[in-house]
């Protein structure tokens, strides 16, 4: 697993990603009881996110975002 940089080309696209999902609502922080999305770090195909206390379940969540690109990696 590696942890991308906030100058990394990917850091925005991925946090965009993030607020897209339905659970979140256009909401990349989903700040609820003092805590929000947290960037854990990324492997070859996906990106990995944890919330500690999601404010639409009051549970942990995780998400995996697919990188850039990888949903066309198969083809060539």
């Amino acid at each position: 697993m590696e942890y991308l940089s906030m100058t990394h080309p990917e850091w925005e696209g991925m946090w965009d990603q993030l607020a897209q999902e339905r659970l979140n609502g256009g909401d990349p922080l989903c700040e609820y009881a003092g805590r929000g999305w947290e960037y854990m770090g990324s492997t070859p195909d996906h990106h990995h996110f944890r919330h500690d206390c999601h404010p639409e379940t009051e549970k942990t969540e995780y998400l995996y975002i697919e990188r850039t690109g990888m949903a066309f990696a198969w083809v060539g």
